[in-house]
């Protein structure tokens, strides 16, 4: 088989079936593997969705690992040549999962391989970027470094006409050869949620592979239906954005590069999370926004308490 598309789904059912009945409609499908592995839904759903897509895997995983879990548990059933990670957020219109196949098939330098991404409107999404390090976290210096060095520092939400070969693409649409990701070692399940693409990116690039992202493909991203299904779950995924920035930090830099790491991804957080957090004290928690700060801080002071007596920067969510 050439190709298995692979969807880590956590209670996102009504996203899930407009992804899979999107796949499904394109004739092509006939020769995918589709597989769904479902991080411990536990609300009942997955018996229904089993009877209504025949045509798809349906992994049952008994906790809530993470997505690098959920990714990596069903890449053991797969059987394709070339593994394609898809969020159940994006929807790919008939004819689109091809191109970006034969896309890589076409540059076998590419161990890696991305697509354009758009909303619901039609705008360019970010889907790749640089590695994260001293200044490229603060988004000022980073557009600043943009403008001075755009061959070093491209735009990634600017239009590109050609292939773009980067530091990193997004683990929404993922497409990479069995092989490499075999070599690769699988997704770091140090993550829970969040820069574990930028992860396997980084190890990709040290076994000097190459990563890209495809103009000729586009793919419709529903940012925020996967992540943002109630206030629990965006002030968790939120709080995931910043641990993961640590964890990354944590595993590929070292010495004082790494500590200098550590502030500054602190620094760009912290300080306006209190902020956001005074706000709201002082408006009394009336604007759901600010109360969504508030609880991020939280959240996020609790985990820096739990990193010196655990000697470890991992999410708490993976001990849960």
């Amino acid at each position: 088989m050439t190709l298995s598309i692979i969807i880590v789904n956590y209670r996102s059912w009504s996203i899930l079936s407009r992804c899979l009945d999107a796949l499904l409609a394109d004739p092509a499908s006939e020769n995918w593997q589709i597989i769904v592995a479902d991080n411990y839904s536990a609300d009942g759903q997955i018996s229904s969705f089993m009877k209504d897509y025949p045509q798809v895997w349906f992994l049952e995983n008994s906790v809530n690992g993470g997505f690098a879990f959920g990714c990596n548990t069903g890449a053991q059933v797969a059987d394709g040549e070339y593994l394609l990670f898809l969020n159940p957020d994006v929807i790919a219109e008939t004819g689109q999962v091809e191109t970006l196949l034969s896309e890589a098939q076409a540059h076998p330098d590419v161990a890696i391989l991305a697509a354009q991404q758009v909303n619901s409107r039609g705008q360019l999404q970010k889907t790749w970027d640089v590695f994260p390090d001293l200044l490229t976290y603060f988004k000022s210096v980073k557009s600043l470094l943009r403008g001075a060095f755009p061959a070093k520092f491209p735009n990634p939400r600017s239009a590109q006409d050609e292939m773009v070969y980067c530091d990193w693409v997004s683990g929404s649409v993922f497409l990479i050869r069995r092989k490499h990701f075999e070599a690769l070692g699988r997704w770091c399940e140090d993550y829970w949620m969040y820069s574990e693409d930028c992860d396997l990116c980084f190890q990709a690039h040290k076994q000097g592979l190459k990563v890209a992202c495809t103009s000729s493909v586009q793919f419709v991203h529903l940012h925020g239906g996967a992540s943002r299904q109630n206030r629990d779950v965006t002030v968790l995924t939120k709080t995931e954005a910043i641990v993961s920035k640590h964890v990354f930090n944590n595993r590929h830099r070292h010495g004082l590069h790494r500590l200098i790491n550590h502030f500054l991804i602190m620094l760009t957080s912290v300080p306006e999370l209190l902020l956001w957090s005074l706000i709201d004290l002082l408006t009394l928690r009336r604007v759901p926004a600010l109360s969504v700060r508030s609880s991020m801080l939280r959240r996020i002071t609790a985990y820096y308490a739990r990193v010196p007596g655990k000697k470890s920067w991992r999410s708490s969510q993976l001990d849960a």
